[in-house]
This record gives structure tokens, sequence and C-alpha cells, in this order.
């Protein structure tokens, strides 16, 4: 879904679930906003949003992938309540694997 700031009504990024590396029961959030918004507690007010609208569906976990070097997500998932779960690859590339479980 896109993330439009209220105030100033512009589009800048975005935040959902996915089942790419995930399952439909277990998907992972994903969320990507603009570089300008960095630092400005929008990705955590996202990622809140989508948190809550997955539990209202009775899902009971959640995923996240992230790679090593971005502590900017890292902060984000363990400010919601995300653990860091194990660590895979895939196409070369290390993603550290971090999960939630919902009420």
């Amino acid at each position: 879904m896109p993330v439009i700031r209220r105030a100033a009504g512009d589009f800048i990024g975005y935040c959902g679930l996915t089942v790419g590396r995930a399952s439909v029961d277990e998907p992972e959030i994903a969320y990507e906003l603009f570089r300008r918004v960095h630092g400005q507690g929008y990705a955590t007010e996202a990622a809140s949003a989508v948190l809550d609208a997955a539990a209202a569906t009775g899902r009971k976990r959640l995923w996240a992938t992230v790679r090593p070097w971005n502590a900017p997500s890292f902060r984000v998932l363990e400010k919601l309540g995300f653990e860091r779960d194990h660590v895979s690859t895939e196409d070369g590339v290390e993603l550290v694997w971090l999960t939630r479980l919902l009420r």
C-alpha cells in the first residue's frame, strides 16, 4: 500500500505484506520509503498499521527479511517487537530473517 503523508499529501513510499519468501498464513512485512523522509518515524508508523491489520485478519506471525547492512530497518523492526530468527542466502545475498508473533 502507498504511504502518503497526511499533512503534505505526498507519496513517500510503500508498506504492506508480501508472500514472496514467506506464506499466506505467515507473510513478510515489507516497506521502502524515499531517503528524504528517513529518520522521521514514517516507516515505524506505517509498519505498525500493517501489523494491526495483519492481526485483525487472524494471522499469528509475521516475518521480515533485511540485508545485514540495513541498520535503520533493523531499528524499525526491533521497535515493533521483531526478533532475529535466522540468516539465509538468496542469489548470493545474505538475508537476516526476523519474526514477530501477533495477538
